[in-house]
């Protein structure tokens, strides 16, 4: 199997546990509605060729560390149970995107000693992080949070944090932030100092000092780009 190319067990019930990858050649991995498939398996070697990796509806808890190996993969999709996600894993070379859909329960992972100086580890290539309807609180702003720094998209709509944290104001690049139909969010401590676009639809429990920080906000975007298009 050291030349396998494509391995698809999709659907696949009756799989409850997976031996460990060591395939290098592998190019295609389906693991998709295997419904009682608890534990991703381990990546026991580097792998190349995988690019772009969904994992849905399946009832695994967790990502092992030696995810990671898959040292090439540009986009990650999962529609899983409950997630406890190693932090490290964000930073991947040359992850572009995560999207995370339904899950209902989120929870960061430490995964080894030296995470604290997130300032060396945060990836310059991710474009998105999308994670709809997940039931996300205010722990999903914690230390793992920090990891996203540099992306250009975050889209958090249908979770249910109260604020969004002061630390946003550190995400230099981020264009678009979505926190639409988040009915618990009230308070707003920061905003981005390049974001663009703004969507907070049905966003009903907001505090009125936040509805003035983001209408302020819309008033300085719109002065500078009249400036601008009168120079």
């Amino acid at each position: 199997m050291t030349k396998l190319k494509i391995l698809n067990a999709k659907g696949c019930n009756k799989l409850k546990s997976f031996p460990p990858l060591n395939l290098p050649t592998l190019e295609s991995l389906e693991l998709s509605f295997c419904s009682n498939l608890e534990k991703f398996p381990e990546i026991l070697g580097k792998m190349e060729n995988i690019r772009v990796l969904k994992l849905h509806e399946l009832p695994i808890k967790e990502l092992p560390v030696s995810f990671r190996n898959l040292i090439r993969l540009e986009g990650l999709s999962l529609s899983c149970e409950i997630i406890h996600f190693p932090s490290i894993l964000v930073v991947m070379p040359e992850l572009l995107g995560t999207a995370v859909i339904h899950c209902n329960e989120w929870r960061w992972v430490k995964s080894e000693e030296g995470e604290d100086n997130i300032g060396s580890m945060i990836s310059l290539n991710v474009d998105f992080f999308l994670a709809l309807y997940c039931n996300l609180d205010d722990h999903f702003f914690s230390v793992g949070f920090m990891y996203l720094a540099q992306v250009r998209g975050l889209y958090l709509r249908g979770n249910n944090f109260k604020f969004l944290p002061e630390c946003i104001k550190e995400f230099y690049n981020l264009r678009v932030l979505d926190v639409s139909h988040c009915k618990h969010l009230q308070e707003i401590r920061g905003i981005p100092p390049k974001l663009a676009f703004f969507k907070a639809i049905n966003c009903i429990s907001l505090s009125s000092s936040s509805l003035s920080m983001l209408l302020n906000k819309v008033l300085s975007c719109f002065l500078n780009a009249f400036m601008i298009d009168n120079t």
